[in-house]
């Protein structure tokens, strides 16, 4: 008969020892592949922002817009921050930035909507500077196109789908403008005068998000003087850019 040999304590221990390294391995393993999992995802995610965004520098040509001094206008200023904007989404590479004029030059409403259409852009951002009100009126304004019904609807109408269709375009809309609001406020501080639907011409139609943004009033004394500081514009085009990264990711 073989005898039983009763377990030594160096056997003890060894196999002590082997189980400990075991479940290290496994837990190695399992980190490493939850980091691979993190770094994959988060790769992801940055791939996912992506998509065009339309910018509108407001006014150009003959039509300067308001005045900030004898050589600043609206539609040079809206020009200015609307290139900056196409520079800093340049680095995006998912993400293409289109300007409705790249120049100063005369651009009506109705040329505008038809570069707008043409484009296929998932996002439109108008530039505009506000004037009036009285000279204590201050701020930036955002404004989107409101939804608006249309005669009466019946189950079965294309109206249904196109009016569903719009709700979603106002919903974003508004969400983008919650964007823009945040970072715009970094600028001018606790000087948001709200979100605002409103009938407006250039956004009349479209079918995409847009919304048009009130970069400050020029007849403001204090907000002039913001508007004229030499980094506001790197400023503006930075928050917008944020704002448009940010909206196309959530996308």
């Amino acid at each position: 008969m073989f005898a039983v040999r009763a377990p030594h304590l160096n056997d003890l221990r060894f196999y002590n020892e082997q189980g400990a390294m075991r479940k290290k391995t496994i837990i190695q393993c399992a980190v490493c592949t939850m980091m691979i999992w993190l770094y994959a995802l988060a790769g992801f995610c940055t791939a996912y922002a992506s998509g065009s965004v339309l910018i509108d520098p407001g006014h150009g040509g003959s039509d300067k817009g308001v005045e900030l001094t004898k050589r600043d206008s609206e539609a040079d200023f809206t020009l200015d921050v609307a290139r900056k904007i196409k520079a800093n989404l340049a680095r995006k590479k998912a993400i293409k930035v289109i300007l409705t004029r790249s120049d100063d030059r005369d651009l009506s409403i109705e040329e505008r909507k038809k570069i707008v259409s043409g484009s296929g852009a998932d996002l439109f951002v108008s530039l505009h500077i506000n004037a009036g009100f009285g000279i204590t009126s201050s701020g930036y304004e955002i404004y989107f196109r409101g939804f608006e019904q249309k005669g009466q609807i019946t189950p079965d109408s294309d109206n249904v789908v196109d009016d569903m269709i719009q709700t979603r375009y106002l919903n974003d809309s508004i969400r983008f403008s919650n964007l823009v609001e945040k970072e715009m406020g970094k600028i001018f501080a606790r000087q948001g005068r709200g979100l605002r639907g409103a009938p407006l011409a250039i956004l009349d139609g479209l079918k995409m998000p847009a919304i048009l943004i009130e970069l400050g009033f020029a007849t403001n004394h204090k907000n002039k003087e913001i508007l004229l500081e030499k980094s506001v514009k790197d400023r503006i085009a930075g928050a917008l850019s944020k704002s448009i990264e940010e909206y196309l990711e959530s996308k």
